[in-house]
């Protein structure tokens, strides 16, 4: 750390101040070289200017008050502000969890018509005839039964007009 002064001394004060304040950054985990502190007075004005290189980067920052402990202090946030912005934008914002759930599409929600709905009729012991006649008219149309001479469960579907399907499960 290289600490200049123009037209004012650099007391050892001064320059304990300057290391003290620089030390808060370390907690940033970044390594800054080539640390110039430049201190300055003009009437009332007391400013402050670091250079520095971190990581092959140039960052700068200035700070102007009316007393130079001030300054200083000033001077330590806004290098502090400019590392905490570089190491957001090299941060992975993104967590894998949420990129893949990105990619996976999601099905749409539907209203309450897609919800199921059990109903479970009674069955009937019948034949195959009694289960023929009570079957409805209509293409489609479906009854469950349990036959008299297996005892298991049947369902006769009405195809057409003509045609009956005996689903057997």
């Amino acid at each position: 750390m290289k600490i200049t002064g123009r037209r004012l001394v650099i007391t050892p004060a001064l320059r304990e101040h300057i290391e003290s304040r620089f030390e808060r950054l370390v907690r940033y985990e970044v390594t800054l070289s080539h640390l110039e502190v430049i201190l300055s007075v003009s009437k009332l004005q007391h400013s402050a200017e670091v250079v520095c290189t971190m990581q092959g980067r140039r960052i700068q920052a200035k700070a102007s008050t009316e007393e130079m402990y001030a300054t200083i202090d000033q001077l330590v946030d806004r290098l502090g502000v400019q590392i905490r912005k570089y190491k957001d934008r090299q941060a992975n914002h993104k967590e894998p969890a949420k990129r893949a759930a990105r990619k996976v599409p999601r099905p749409a929600l539907r209203d309450a018509e897609e919800e199921l709905e059990v109903i479970r009729p009674t069955r009937a012991v019948l034949t195959l005839e009694d289960a023929k006649r009570q079957l409805d008219p209509l293409p489609g149309s479906l009854l469950v039964f349990t036959a008299v001479t297996s005892g298991k469960l049947q369902i006769l579907q009405r195809i057409d007009r003509n045609r009956m399907v005996l689903i057997d499960p």
